[in-house]
């Protein structure tokens, strides 16, 4: 062959580079163009339009873009998806990316190599995702169902992977999941993928894992097969759920075909619970298993034991249940960290739910020797949660509930209230949580008897409790003592910050017994009938709090009553002492009235009366208490006749609630009570009175009497009042048949001797 034939054949290898190079130029020359016209927005409206088709709700992307490389990738950034009109979005992405082999798409394949999103968040509010009607993407029913696409056409994704998202639950506030990590592998029609996750919620990791698949090429309407999943949590705190609650794990196994297991542990205070739980073939309803589902699960603790028993009728609905619950709790030891179940536990229950939003508890019923109780409720999630029915204790032991971690020494005896421990207050310093009155509604029967506590003697309680939008009220509210009993209302709004609170009580009939009052005023030495009142306000998040800000008043009467020995009778003689050193101790004394009533105007409370009309005479008196430090300032005026002896001084009132004193100044009370102190030792009087025999006479009676002092104590109501003291004759009072009357001019004398020294009598 001659050279010339040979010239042309050889030039085709290099037409064929060039034909490849022209090739490649131009594929490059589009890659860039369409880069170019995606970083500028051409296609951002068509793209979003696609979206806004497909799925009904408004889209908007921040910006598109396209990294180049053997396997090019498609980003979409600042994505969103909201209801039409809707000021929240559903879903929000930062970054969508997704690569896509050239290779595969030359050949007629779709090969997604990885798809990515950087910082989604997920809103699951339903309100968010409600579309209208008019809104809600077009569907021709008519049309013929499309024909399924052919194996080879369909898109092989080798990794779905989620960073750092977020999953906002329903219905709730600071209650987000949190996804580190998520990933799905292998997504194919033809083989099984790889399912692998990681999230985070409340501190606490959690882990999936299992196969499915293959997920595409099933049939319209179904998912794909599943394999076995395991859902693991790790160890955490649940102290959001009880303070000191810790998760030691959880793992929940769920096969194909068979039941699921459920099992964990929880531990407090060195007292740990295990739950065990079968939750039947939970995988079926992936494909469309109706029920029932039965469920069974078991928590122990020690010898203590809860168990869960019933079924769901319809799984699929979450509706149609019924379940029985039972608690056996014989020793309280090992549940030390659990102290909302006390020893000798025994209950039963039984809860229904005619669908997702209407719950009951036709049956409750718990029995111990610190707690019986029964109830019969009703929740309605529909709109605000709402809570009715009725709550009835017949027996509730508080000191036996809570028990003391170890008993302290006897307290010694002392006049003085009991200080609260640790920085010498009476009024203790508890929180008032009330937060919790916000989260729903509630109209309930209440009725408490056989409440003890401390000592006291078995109290009961009724009410009626409506709560609305965090106000909650207690009207009315009847209080049963061994006493007597009170009536009034309690309102609590828990919706301000910090909570208000109003308390309205009072006395009915002729009052407390005070003697059947003896584990409260255990030595007071006082007895009759005293009558309460109060009506009191207060804000704050703490007892204290509330007492710094009271508004209101409060008052005490008492008509016909007696003072014996005891704490006030020992209050009454230091005063005595204090005017007249060395007097003798008295015995009993009859009280013809006792007025007491405050008025309170933020935290300061100032006596509106302050009397005790007495068989030995009256003290009228004013005093204010700081309720914010508890300090006491005030001032008794006496005119009292002891053993004879006149004494009108005025006594001081100071210190605190916890450590009260009582002091009189000397020279105030020598110039009016050293008179008769003499003119009765002369007249042997005080040698001769017995102890305990209270003399009266003429000159102890004053001009104030009982009826004004008991309306402001009763504040403002009417009541029985004393009968007035008839106003002396002159000379009544006669010289003791057991002496030898003094001369006239004897008494001349020592009646001038009193005047001389400011202590005559009057």
């Amino acid at each position: 062959m001659s050279a010339s034939a040979l010239k042309p054949a050889r030039r085709w290898p290099r037409y064929l580079a060039g034909a490849f190079a022209l090739l490649f130029l131009l594929l490059m020359g589009g890659i860039l163009a369409l880069r170019a016209a995606l970083e500028s927005g051409s296609f951002t409206p068509r793209i979003k339009a696609e979206i806004e088709n497909a799925t009904g709700y408004r889209a908007t992307i921040g910006g598109l873009g396209l990294a180049l490389g053997l396997i090019p990738k498609l980003e979409l950034r600042d994505v969103t998806l909201s209801t039409p009109g809707g000021a929240t979005p559903g879903l929000e992405a930062p970054r969508l990316a997704a690569t896509i082999s050239l290779f595969s798409l030359l050949s007629g394949g779709i090969e997604i190599p990885h798809v990515e999103a950087d910082g989604l968040k997920l809103n699951l509010d339903p309100a968010l995702w409600a579309l209208p009607v008019s809104e809600r993407p077009a569907r021709d029913a008519t049309a013929a169902p499309a024909a399924p696409r052919r194996t080879a056409t369909m898109p092989q994704i080798g990794l779905v992977s989620l960073r750092d998202a977020h999953v906002v639950l329903p219905g709730s506030k600071g209650r987000d999941i949190e996804i580190p990590s998520l990933s799905i592998r292998g997504i194919s029609a033809t083989s099984a993928s790889d399912l692998a996750a990681e999230w985070l919620f409340r501190g606490i990791t959690f882990t999936l894992a299992g196969k499915a698949g293959p997920l595409f090429g099933a049939a319209p309407g179904t998912l794909p097969p599943l394999g076995a999943i395991t859902l693991k949590a790790g160890a955490g705190d649940l102290g959001w759920l009880l303070p000191g609650l810790r998760l030691d794990g959880l793992e929940l196994i769920a096969p194909p075909d068979g039941e699921a297991k459920l099992s964990g542990a929880l531990t407090r205070a060195g007292s740990t619970a295990r739950l065990e739980a079968n939750l039947g073939e939970v995988g079926k309803l992936l494909y469309g298993f109706t029920g029932p589902l039965p469920i069974e699960a078991r928590l122990t603790s020690a010898d203590a034991s809860i168990t869960l028993k019933g079924s769901v009728a319809r799984p699929l609905e979450l509706a149609g249940g019924q379940f029985d619950l039972t608690a056996d709790v014989p020793d309280a030891a090992g549940l030390s960290g659990f102290p909302t179940l006390p020893r000798g536990l025994r209950g039963a229950a039984r809860l229904e739910w005619r669908d997702a939003q209407h719950f009951s508890l036709p049956r409750f019923q718990l029995t111990s020797p610190a707690l019986a109780a029964t109830a019969a409720l009703n929740l309605t999630l529909v709109g605000r949660p709402n809570l009715t029915g009725r709550i009835d204790v017949s027996r509730l032991d508080l000191d036996a509930l809570n028990p003391a971690t170890a008993p302290g020494p006897a307290p010694a005896a002392a006049s003085a209230p009991a200080a609260a421990a640790g920085d010498g207050r009476v009024i203790p310093d508890i929180a008032l949580p009330v937060g919790w009155l916000t989260a729903l509604d509630a109209e309930l029967a209440l009725a408490a008897r056989g409440v003890t506590s401390a000592g006291l003697p078995p109290i009961a309680v009724q009410t009626q409790l409506r709560l609305s939008n965090g106000a909650l009220a207690l009207a009315p509210f009847n209080l049963t003592l061994p006493a007597g009993r009170l009536a009034g209302q309690v309102n609590v709004n828990a919706a301000t910050n910090p909570a208000r609170y109003a308390l309205r009580l009072r006395s009915e009939g002729a009052g407390l017994d005070l003697a059947a009052l003896s584990g409260l005023l255990e030595g007071l030495g006082l007895r009759g009938q005293g009558e309460v009142a109060a009506d009191l306000r207060g804000v704050g998040a703490t007892t204290r709090a509330i007492a710094a800000s009271l508004i209101g008043e409060f008052g005490v009467a008492m008509v016909n009553a007696r003072l014996e020995q005891g704490k006030a009778m020992d209050a009454l003689s230091r005063v005595l002492t204090l005017l007249a050193p060395n007097t003798q101790r008295l015995g009993a004394i009859d009280l013809r009235c006792v007025a007491l009533a405050f008025g309170a105007e933020q935290g300061m409370a100032q006596s509106r009366a302050l009397f005790m009309d007495s068989a030995i005479g009256q003290i009228i008196g004013q005093a204010s208490i700081n309720l914010r430090d508890e300090s006491v300032n005030g001032r008794l005026n006496t005119n009292l006749r002891v053993f004879g002896l006149g004494l009108r001084a005025p006594v001081n009132l100071g210190g605190t609630l916890a450590a009260p004193r009582i002091g009189v100044a000397s020279g105030a009370a020598i110039g009016q009570t050293a008179a008769g102190l003499l003119a009765d030792t002369l007249t042997g009087r005080i040698a001769t009175d017995p102890i305990g025999n209270l003399l009266g006479g003429s000159d102890r009676n004053a001009a104030a009497d009982c009826a004004e002092p008991l309306r402001l104590a009763r504040l403002g109501a009417a009541g029985a009042v004393p009968a007035p003291r008839a106003a002396p004759e002159a000379g009544q009072e006669a010289p003791w048949p057991s002496l030898p009357a003094l001369p006239s001019p004897v008494q001349d004398v020592l009646r001038g001797l009193g005047g001389i020294l400011g202590g005559g009598r009057r």
